[in-house]
């Protein structure tokens, strides 16, 4: 049976951080998949569903319409973890070479939450555009998830690259 890439990771070993988790290929495309790991498993409270579902709404509405001035790079997903102790980032890439990826995803993602800190409601909360919009929060549970990222951002950058995986 072929498992996720995440299955593969120690999760006893996982910090907080920003990884490139998988690099998918399907002919000039590359599909790159971004763990945004907030808190560490098994040693830290996991994000509420309200935290979880609100910086959804918010990152996802940012992150898709920053990226819209971004040449050969399309969102793909944004979505947060079954576990609830981060998110993911779907981007496909057309002509990037894969020294670009961290760069690109440095800027996207403080772009993003600049985006975000812009915001004056939480995008999307009503019935008619959201399956259970009575879990969502406010704007400031958005923006406390916000400033989780940006810690991992602002480290990223100091160590100039992704945290790496520990596989099984």
């Amino acid at each position: 049976m072929k498992n996720s890439v995440s299955f593969n990771v120690d999760h006893l070993k996982l910090n907080r951080g920003i990884y490139l988790s998988k690099i998918d290929t399907l002919g000039d495309v590359q599909t790159i998949t971004l763990d945004i790991r907030l808190r560490t498993p098994y040693k830290e409270e996991i994000i509420s569903n309200k935290a979880l579902h609100t910086f959804e709404h918010c990152f996802a509405t940012a992150v898709r319409d920053t990226s819209d001035s971004y040449q050969n790079a399309m969102i793909s997903y944004f979505g947060p973890m079954g576990c609830q102790t981060g998110f993911y980032l779907v981007v496909n890439f057309k002509d990037y070479s894969q020294d670009e990826y961290f760069k690109f995803f440095e800027k996207l993602l403080k772009e993003s939450l600049t985006y975000l800190r812009e915001m004056k409601e939480v995008p999307a909360k009503n019935e008619k555009q959201c399956g259970y919009c009575y879990s969502l929060g406010e704007m400031a549970d958005a923006l406390a998830v916000a400033d989780d990222i940006e810690k991992l951002v602002d480290e990223m950058t100091r160590n100039g690259g992704f945290h790496t995986y520990v596989y099984l």
